[in-house]
């Protein structure tokens, strides 16, 4: 405990048992704080030093902010940071604000973050072990507090340096994983490349290079499949010529040609009375 506002004595600096980059201070014979060893260089604190109230709510506030350093920089080095990433891993620590302000401006001043690096790094790894496009890029870097002019650019690099043979491939891998008619393929390699962010400008080009085959015999299966659903389904409310055509209506919403819709409803015996 500390003493009102009378002058006190350092009488004992000591190294911490566990932690020789640490030590204890003892004022007037009684243990008063445990500070780092930057913290001891900064203040030049030794044994015999008179020290204030003033002086010792300082040491404890540059030792405070010290632990906020350490926790930042002991974040940073996992991997690149933003000072917006820095800032809520500090507040889950339940730093104050100003603390971690002057923490994060420690971390600035030794150049540990740098926001355009932390851009040109991000926009490497995606390309280099992801297949996600520009808009998901865009939207991890609003995610960690990059300013605009940045992600801007950052964008504007990614499109360059992705390849569209790239997202060509992507696309047709996509379409062999998709089963069904010409349309409704097109529809989910459209849908598929939006969400892993890729602007229609770019997938209006990519579908311009594809060809979307589907085998004969695999969509007239899957047309008969189809069918007998639509129609079973639908058989519990409607009947006759109204049966008929919600039947054909939910083929086509299928993806399915009407001319096959109606060969198929005629092969199974099914007309439009």
């Amino acid at each position: 405990m500390i003493w009102g506002d009378k002058m006190n004595e350092i009488t004992k600096i000591e190294v911490q048992k566990n932690n020789k980059e640490r030590f204890n201070i003892y004022i007037d014979q009684v243990f008063a704080m445990g500070i780092s060893m930057d913290t001891l260089v900064a203040f030049n604190l030794k044994k015999g030093d008179i020290v204030d109230k003033k002086q010792i709510d300082a040491i404890n506030q540059e030792e405070y902010d010290r632990q906020a350093i350490n926790q930042a920089m002991q974040y940073l080095s996992y991997r690149k940071r933003t000072r917006k990433e820095i800032k809520l891993h500090l507040l889950k620590q339940d730093f104050p604000e100003a603390v971690i302000a002057r923490a994060i401006d420690y971390c600035e001043h030794l150049q540990l973050i740098d926001h355009r690096d932390y851009m040109i790094s991000l926009k490497n790894t995606l390309l280099r072990t992801t297949d996600k496009g520009p808009e998901i890029f865009r939207q991890k870097l609003l995610e960690a507090g990059i300013e605009t002019d940045l992600i801007d650019e950052g964008v504007q690099l990614y499109e360059e340096e992705q390849p569209i043979d790239a997202i060509v491939a992507l696309a047709e891998k996509i379409m062999k994983q998709k089963k069904g008619p010409v349309s409704k393929v097109k529809l989910k390699i459209q849908q598929s490349l939006q969400q892993k962010g890729y602007r229609l400008d770019t997938i209006y080009k990519v579908m311009d290079q594809l060809e979307i085959e589907q085998d004969s015999e695999m969509i007239d299966k899957l047309l008969q499949r189809d069918l007998e659903k639509v129609y079973n389904k639908n058989q519990k409310k409607y009947s006759g010529q109204h049966l008929y055509m919600k039947t054909v209506e939910g083929l086509l919403r299928k993806g399915y040609q009407y001319d096959e819709i109606r060969q198929k409803l005629s092969e199974s015996g099914i007309e439009n009375e």
